[in-house]
């Protein structure tokens, strides 16, 4: 049970000189705390999962089948299937508000509620405009969903258990692909309407066990509030126990909060009471965007999902059947499809186990610098041996070579932006960048999508795969001269990182909690 006492204003915040690493009794303990509250939290990336593989199975189960009683003409099936992504970004925009308002758990739990609703309404669908409705709601749920869940793993986890929890969280995000995949093999779309609805009703029975977020609850002056939730997320601790990292959080947050307003408005924060502006919510949020501390990291954000999206070859996706089949697969390319997820998750939980011995930026470099030669190397074959008939078994390599390009994303390429996004962006603005780095994400891969047919067009698959190649390691070089390591670090040596005044060679290393294999 925490016991009120107030945080000390004499404690010197850790700065860059001062990196220190809170140790607990019990850190085992700590530890289980930190998983079992993302484990509760990723029902919700479970469920957008499910939300992003849902119009594969209705869509195969409605388009152009006059057998179905909602028989979906080709129109019909392109709006059916692309309204989520022009909602989504109109979603993650708006998850800002939301989230700052109502808090990350809040959030959270609120957003379940349209998504069952979704579900329910897709079960009762009888009209292509109930579809339609449905394609909305699924849509700007799952924009706001994404962005008060990675704020929430990056303000409630130790530094050195904050990769690895991120990683969990993408991993989730697979596991319901995977999961919606496999239900629309064994039932009739509406059954798995039905059967995913449940996944909402978890989730907000869950979350109701969660405790808010310490640094959201700092921000708004609930001390005591934000104390009992750090005790709970450090292994059910006493107040006394986690008094220090208790005051170094708030110092964090109010000097965040002060260095900002003297960038921005020449005033300081007062010692006591919420950091949050009189401002109106678009006023300060603007105010904070333009800061450098905020710009800075969202923009290095923003060039990650560029390169990111590059090495995870996003805008063959949708048309991946096809082109494995023109390729002349050996398997079955729906089969392989769903390999490719299983492939991405070994490759996710390859870097939960490594992530703290190497760090981000390392395996970062590795995987992009080896995915962009296996997307090269597809584009050769495409070029030289796809047409050497003699030579049956050639058709084996690209599967291989997709095979090392799936693992790779999960591996890096998929779960380095979101791991980043968890760590870089101060206090007062976390919710809205967060927001606003996911509307990018989808943005950046609709993009993708939309021109891959007109640039295959243009320049061949061949051709393609040598853009997408060189595009990935120049994105390894990229990660070498730019992306800081961020493993290990508190979020106030990471936030340093984007001022003038930071320890160059400190900011590419390991953290030193990490090196020394604390537990």
């Amino acid at each position: 049970m925490c016991n009120k006492t107030e945080p000390s204003k004499s404690l010197d915040v850790p700065g860059n000189d001062a990196k220190p690493s809170f140790q607990y009794k019990n850190p085992g303990k700590s530890a289980f705390a930190q998983i079992l509250a993302i484990i509760m939290q990723n029902w919700l990336l479970i469920e957008i999962g499910l939300e992003m593989a849902m119009p594969v199975i209705v869509l195969g189960a409605l388009h152009n089948n006059p057998a179905a009683a909602l028989n979906l003409n080709d129109d019909e099936a392109s709006w059916f299937g692309s309204i989520p992504d022009f909602f989504h970004p109109i979603g993650s925009l708006t998850s800002g508000l939301l989230q700052e308002k109502f808090g990350r758990k809040g959030a959270v739990m609120m957003i379940n509620i349209p998504i069952f609703i979704g579900w329910m309404t897709l079960y009762f669908a009888k009209s292509v405009y109930m579809l339609y409705a449905v394609s909305v709601i699924m849509g700007l749920c799952t924009g706001l969903a994404e962005a008060p869940l990675h704020a929430y793993i990056g303000e409630i986890a130790e530094p050195r258990m904050r990769g690895t929890l991120s990683t969990i969280s993408t991993s989730c995000c697979i596991i319901g692909v995977s999961l919606m995949y496999l239900l629309g093999y064994l039932f009739e779309w509406k059954t798995v309407a039905l059967i995913s609805s449940s996944c909402s009703v978890i989730t907000f029975l869950m979350m109701t066990q969660l405790p808010e977020s310490p640094t959201w609850l700092i921000v708004r002056g609930r001390l005591d509030e934000a104390r009992k939730s750090l005790c709970w997320l450090r292994g059910w601790v006493t107040a006394d126990e986690a008094e220090p990292e208790f005051q170094a959080l708030v110092n964090y947050t109010r000097n965040s909060a002060g260095l900002s307003r003297q960038d921005s408005t020449n005033s300081t924060v007062d010692d006591d009471g919420p950091l949050v502006r009189k401002d109106g919510f678009l006023t300060q949020q603007f105010k904070e965007l333009m800061n450098k501390k905020t710009f800075r990291p969202l923009r290095m954000v923003f060039t990650l999902f560029i390169i990111c999206f590059f090495g995870y070859v996003g805008g063959i996706r949708p048309y991946f059947i096809n082109e494995l089949k023109k390729l002349e697969s050996p398997i079955d390319p729906k089969l392989f499809l769903t390999m490719g997820t299983g492939w991405l998750f070994l490759g996710a939980m390859i870097n939960v186990a490594f992530l703290r011995r190497f760090g981000k930026r390392r395996i970062a470099i590795f995987s992009h610098a080896l995915g962009g030669v296996a997307i090269a190397g597809v584009g050769i074959y495409a070029t030289f041996l796809q047409g050497l008939t003699q030579y049956p078994l050639r058709v084996w390599v690209p599967i291989a070579l997709w095979t090392v390009v799936n693992f790779l994303n999960g591996l890096s390429t998929v779960t380095l932006p979101w791991q980043i996004v968890c760590e870089v962006f101060p206090p007062l603005s976390r919710g809205t960048a967060t927001g606003l780095s996911a509307a990018w994400a989808h943005l950046v891969l609709s993009v993708h999508v939309k021109l891959y047919l007109y640039v295959e067009a243009w320049i061949g698959f061949n051709g393609i795969m040598y853009l997408y190649g060189i595009c990935t390691l120049l994105g390894s070089t990229y990660h070498y001269f730019c992306l800081p390591e961020t493993e290990g670090k508190s979020l106030e040596q990471i936030e340093s990182y984007f001022t003038k005044k930071h320890d160059k060679k400190e900011k590419f290393s390991m953290g030193k909690s990490v090196q020394k294999g604390d537990p």
